[in-house]
């Protein structure tokens, strides 16, 4: 075979050439990299952001911009800016704020309306009206929690199930101080063992997570608070304490 200058560095070429796609494709952009030389790194680095969520345009929480604003708007404050923080406090403020959560409550001893079927267990010779404004500052509080806790922030203030459960052990204990206090008759002691009882019910299920017995000590407390304590006449009676009795329409 004669072979020329110009064949040899033409087959020469063709055979680092069919090298480098053979590399090329076993290797992919590693390969290109190598082939290619190394770039130098750009001094100054494009960093592109998502835009932050603005939770005040929607109660879903969902990234979309309100009509009128731009895609990168915000609520977040800016640089050299201070975020407000929402309001802990449960003293401050009660009802709803503007986002539709509701806020703790502090117990309204003017709404107090004794049931006719728990009157008599408080008052004279009977358990003192420290005991009455305790156990109803209890039921009414808890209550507040626990609608919270199974209906969602514009139900009750929000609290987790571990916090629920010493909540309620706090009144609990607090009641339990009361009793050592009062000179208990047969008839008030009728009341303090269910009291109890209830609340050590409360505790057992926000222990155990049990959704089934949380929900029915929802239903006591419910009509403790709004139905026996305070007669609430817009309130829904579920009957689910042994002194439930029928209101006049």
């Amino acid at each position: 075979m004669n072979l020329n200058r110009k064949s040899i560095l033409t087959l020469s070429g063709a055979v680092v050439l069919a090298g480098a796609i053979i590399v090329g494709g076993i290797y992919g952009p590693t390969a290109w990299k190598v082939f290619r030389g190394q770039v130098d790194t750009p001094k100054e680095q494009v960093v592109i952001q998502t835009p932050p969520v603005n939770y005040a345009n929607s109660k879903t929480g969902d990234n979309k911009a309100s009509p009128g604003n731009s895609s990168t708007s915000s609520s977040t404050p800016a640089a050299g800016g201070t975020a407000t923080k929402p309001n802990t406090n449960p003293k401050t403020g009660s009802g709803t704020d503007t986002a539709g959560m509701k806020k703790y409550k502090e117990p309204d001893l003017s709404l107090m309306n004794l049931a006719p079927s728990i009157e008599d267990f408080f008052g004279e010779s009977a358990l003192s009206d420290a005991a009455r404004t305790l156990a109803f500052g209890a039921s009414w509080n808890i209550h507040q929690y626990l609608d919270g806790y199974l209906f969602g922030i514009t139900a009750g203030p929000q609290m987790n199930e571990q916090d629920i459960k010493k909540y309620i052990i706090f009144h609990k204990t607090l009641w339990e101080k009361q009793m050592d206090n009062e000179t208990s008759s047969n008839q008030t002691a009728t009341f303090d063992v269910y009291f109890r009882n209830l609340l050590n019910r409360g505790v057992d299920a926000f222990d155990t997570k049990d959704k089934i017995r949380i929900e029915q000590f929802h239903l006591e407390i419910h009509d403790l608070d709004s139905h026996l304590f305070r007669d609430d006449m817009s309130s829904k009676v579920y009957g689910a304490t042994p002194f439930a009795t029928k209101r006049s329409e």
